[in-house]
Order: C-alpha cells, then structure tokens, then sequence
C-alpha cells in the first residue's frame, strides 16, 4: 500500500526536572499560524501580569500577602499555558514547581522554535515566483 507523510512541523521536546530526570515529551507544532498567534498573545498577556504582579506586590504589607498573590499569579500563568497548549502541559512542563521565573524560562526556551518557523514561511513567499495570470 502506497503512503502519504504530510509534515505539520510539530517539534517534539523531552521535558527534564532538575535532575535530568526525563518528565515526559513537550509537543507544539511552530510552524502553525494559529498556534503562533496564541504564543504571541500568550508571551503578551504574561507580559502585562508580570507587570500587574509588580504593582499589587508593592500594596502587600506581609509575607503571607506576598506569597498569596505569588501563588495566585503562578496559578494564573499555568492556566494561560493550558490554554494555549492544551490542558496537562504546565503539569507536564512545570510539575508543582511554583516560580516565575520558569515561565520566563519556558517561552525563551521554545522562542527560538517559532522564530525560526516564521522566518521559514516569510522566506517561502519572498522566493515565490508569480504566476501567469489567466
């Protein structure tokens, strides 16, 4: 039987904790538009609540304030993740680690990813030849 592969680009990345021990396998595909619009809006939603934690953390007047907000915002952050990537990848990505700078640490480290992805579909269309108009 003849077959058919269609590549879709989807980049497959092993998730380690911070022993090296492998957590699972990260999958996204950087080559689809859509899924490259929600990572923009996403980097760009974890933007502005990075920015409204800085705000609120400055009214806290206790620890315990402090790390109530910090766990709200974390909480936050894992969810948008979900949602752009499918539920269980924060799990899969982050396990029950709670910190900020991972999510930093995410997007830098699949950013690359989906520059790459962008910069290969601006470059298809800069070489495209025209064609003959009927």
């Amino acid at each position: 039987m003849d077959s058919l592969q269609v590549r879709t680009g989807q980049v497959s990345l092993r998730i380690l904790d911070d022993e090296g021990n492998e957590r699972g396998i990260f999958r996204f595909n950087p080559e689809d538009v859509e899924g490259a619009k929600k990572v923009v809006a996403l980097r760009d939603e974890l933007d502005n609540k990075q920015s409204e934690f800085v705000e609120r953390e400055k009214q806290c007047k206790t620890a315990d304030e402090k790390l109530d907000l910090l766990d709200e915002t974390v909480t936050y952050f894992k969810s948008a993740i979900d949602n752009c990537f499918g539920i269980g990848t924060s799990e899969l990505v982050f396990g029950q680690a709670k910190s900020l700078s991972m999510f930093s640490d995410f997007l830098v480290g699949i950013t690359p990813y989906y520059s790459k992805a962008s910069e290969e579909r601006l470059k298809k269309y800069r070489n495209r030849k025209p064609t003959a108009k009927n």
